[in-house]
């Protein structure tokens, strides 16, 4: 087995990524970058995800259950944190809600929500932004949502924790939160060690994933190949696995009431395609029980 190379793993902190398939390695999780999720999402994820990321029956199926879980109204001013290329929010302003916006940390993918609301005739607010530090003012949101498993990617739960505490802060009184994550107990005992599919007639993916050496997060690598190229992405990534209760008493930390499990979310793999860490989700709301509003949700 490959032993680490530190000046590739340097050259990746940089903000490159390996050109070349560094072959078998023993420790997935040393190559992981504490900021991996900088890079990652770009054209590549959409394609490599694009079998739930550019689904459009599954993306009208969630909104549908969190219009229904929060009882949506199209006049709420409504948050979706960590947006992606915007499906969620152009979906919300596609049924007629008026006040969406969208914050990621991908430019790319924030580029392409811009783009995509365009086309589409859409009036919606897209920034890049730090989910842990929101430039918005206090109490200003009737809904914040953290859809698709974007949280967890952090390093040190603490920013997840920042996380949650800025989406408290913004919240109008009996505000909600929303947050769709990796059911974190089924994962640990079910992922796939080794995967791989076809994402179109000339890209082929394989996936390696490993439990973290403390058990509490999820460790993948991924190998994307070209028909004509040969290896063009080999990249690394962690998501912290939350069971139900720790999330909840991570929303209570943060001074969150009245936490919901909702629903449980499950992706067949009939279609062949390799789900990971989609396959089995968590639906919990939270309410921002604060001030004496008596306005909101």
């Amino acid at each position: 087995m490959v032993k680490p190379n530190h000046s590739k793993i340097n050259s990746y902190k940089r903000g490159t990524r390996y050109r070349r398939c560094l072959g078998p390695i023993d420790d997935l999780e040393h190559y992981v970058h504490h900021e991996w999720w900088r890079q990652i999402f770009d054209a590549f994820y959409l394609k490599t995800d694009g079998d739930v990321v550019n689904n459009p029956e599954i993306t009208r199926m969630e909104i549908d259950l969190i219009t229904n879980a929060l009882d949506l109204k199209t006049e709420h001013k409504i948050l979706d944190l960590c947006c992606g290329h915007g499906r969620h929010s152009i979906e919300l302003a596609m049924r007629g809600f008026m006040n969406v916006e969208g914050v990621d940390i991908s430019k790319y993918l924030i580029s392409r929500a811009r783009a995509w609301a365009k086309s589409r005739g859409l009036s919606i607010s897209f920034r890049v932004g730090d989910a842990r530090r929101l430039t918005y003012p206090d109490n200003c949101f009737d809904a914040v949502l953290i859809l698709g498993n974007s949280f967890g990617y952090f390093e040190r739960i603490d920013d997840d924790l920042k996380v949650l505490r800025e989406v408290y802060r913004i919240l109008r009184p009996y505000g909600r939160v929303l947050i769709d994550l990796t059911n974190g107990e089924y994962i640990k005992n079910n992922y796939e060690k080794r995967t791989w599919e076809w994402i179109d007639k000339r890209h082929i993916a394989f996936r390696e994933r490993c439990l973290a050496k403390d058990g509490k997060r999820l460790i993948t690598r991924e190998v994307v190949v070209s028909t004509d190229k040969g290896v063009i992405v080999d990249q690394f990534y962690a998501v912290r696995l939350y069971s139900y209760e720790e999330l909840r008493n991570l929303l209570e930390t943060a001074g969150f009431s009245n936490i919901l499990l909702h629903d449980k979310l499950c992706m067949e793999h009939g279609d062949g395609r390799d789900k990971g860490m989609m396959s089995n989700r968590l639906v919990v709301s939270a309410t921002a029980m604060k001030g004496n509003g008596n306005d909101g949700l």
